[in-house]
């Protein structure tokens, strides 16, 4: 007996999958196209890799505490005026003017040792010409601003004499500045001999003006140009320039770079001691509140090199070039005065053969020490922080196909020409 299933009027069901499929990408050239391309993979945008930049943190937060001490020492020397000034002055303002024409100099020859330390290239020359024309040399003409200019020549053509030993002939900066050093003093003979023969006797110097106007003259140059140093691109000229009187690669900004800071250092420190000299600002002969670094008389005298070197290091200034501050020059300038004076006068009143007079150089050269310590260490914490890769446990290598080293060509494939190894009979 056989079944026989009714007849449907309904349609039959179309029970077959439909399969999905995505088009292949568009083919621009005539050649084959692949069903089972897919779309092609999403553009990725380059992007440039981020440079590091130095870490500017500490060198604010040196300069905070610096502060701080820097008020605290100005403290000390406003609560002890009276020992201080009484006798020489009639007022604390008197004293401060006064002081602050002096402190002047030395915080120009201060920044133009800073520049050159921030270049990279430093300059040994820069104190030379500031005690050379300030208290050596014979002034060639006898109206200033002439002078001033003979005195803005020198140092014009002094820097490029540097610079060319440098950039040119690849001397070693410190020996080159060492040279010129060497040459300003060996030159004030000749320039006596040369204002001798222009029958220059005298020169009418010029009277002592507000020291704290051209006190604040020198400061507002020192933030300005600190200000500028902060530049990562400034930091970047100055790494190059270090980078070329290291021996390394030289370039034309790099050159440039040299050039201009260095003619702006010999400037600085010409200007240094074109002020000591037209203002008659000169080591004191007995003992005075003005005795204090290169203007005092046995212990109490600091030479002007050693305390610019101290003053830029204390402030901050980085002692391997490229890095530095904006007030700390400063900020050290007047903290280093203060400790001076204050301890002149401890020297004044304990008298000679005192252990304060015993002592006094010992303390300039553990202030140095100091300065050194700390120009080392915001060097180090100032540097840009390096990247530590993170290990997730996630292969990353690149795998390479296997490689025997039997193969004739190293593809690892099977070379048909090879005979087959025979599997051994049991």
């Amino acid at each position: 007996m056989t079944y026989i299933p009714p007849d449907r009027d309904e349609p039959a069901l179309d029970e077959t999958r439909q399969l999905e499929f995505t088009p292949p990408p568009p083919v621009t050239g005539g050649g084959p196209i692949d069903p089972f391309a897919g779309q092609g993979p999403a553009a990725v945008e380059h992007t440039e890799p981020t440079v590091p930049r130095d870490r500017l943190a500490f060198q604010f937060i040196w300069e905070g505490i610096l502060l701080l001490l820097t008020l605290n020492a100005l403290f000390l020397v406003y609560r002890r005026e009276a020992d201080l000034f009484g006798d020489e002055f009639g007022s604390l303002v008197d004293a401060l003017e006064r002081h602050a024409l002096y402190l002047a100099p030395v915080l120009l020859a201060t920044l133009a040792i800073g520049l050159s330390l921030r270049l990279g290239a430093v300059n040994l020359a820069v104190p030379a010409i500031a005690i050379t024309v300030g208290w050596i040399a014979r002034p060639v003409d006898a109206n200033l601003w002439v002078y001033a200019g003979f005195v803005a020549g020198a140092a014009v053509v002094a820097a490029l004499v540097f610079v060319l030993l440098v950039a040119a002939f690849r001397v070693p900066p410190w020996f080159a500045g060492l040279a010129l050093a060497a040459a300003f003093f060996a030159s004030a003979q000749a320039v006596e001999r040369l204002a001798a023969s222009r029958g220059i006797d005298s020169v009418a110097l010029w009277d002592p003006p507000n020291g704290l106007y051209v006190f604040a003259g020198a400061v507002v140059f020192a933030v300005v140009g600190g200000l500028i140093g902060l530049a990562p691109g400034v930091r970047d000229g100055f790494s190059g320039v270090k980078q070329m009187s290291d021996g390394g690669e030289r370039s034309a900004g790099a050159v440039f770079l040299l050039l201009g800071g260095t003619v702006l250092s010999m400037l600085l420190a010409a200007g240094a001691g074109f002020l000591m000299f037209a203002y008659s600002l000169t080591p004191s002969t007995e003992p005075t509140s003005l005795g204090f670094g290169p203007y005092g008389i046995g212990s109490a005298s600091v030479d002007l090199q050693l305390l610019a070197f101290a003053a830029t290091l204390l402030g901050g200034t980085s002692l391997w070039g490229r890095r530095g501050g904006v007030l700390g020059t400063v900020l050290a300038v007047l903290a280093v005065w203060a400790g001076m004076v204050l301890w002149n006068h401890a020297m004044i009143a304990a008298g000679d053969a005192s252990w304060q007079d015993d002592f006094a150089p010992l303390i300039d050269v553990g202030i140095l020490l100091v300065a050194l310590f700390v120009s080392f260490a915001l060097d180090r914490l100032g540097r840009p922080k390096e990247t530590v890769e993170s290990d997730s446990g996630v292969y990353t290598q690149e795998m390479h196909p296997f490689e025997p080293a039997d193969s004739p060509d190293g593809s690892g494939r099977f070379d048909p020409t090879l005979p087959d190894e025979v599997s051994p009979q049991r």
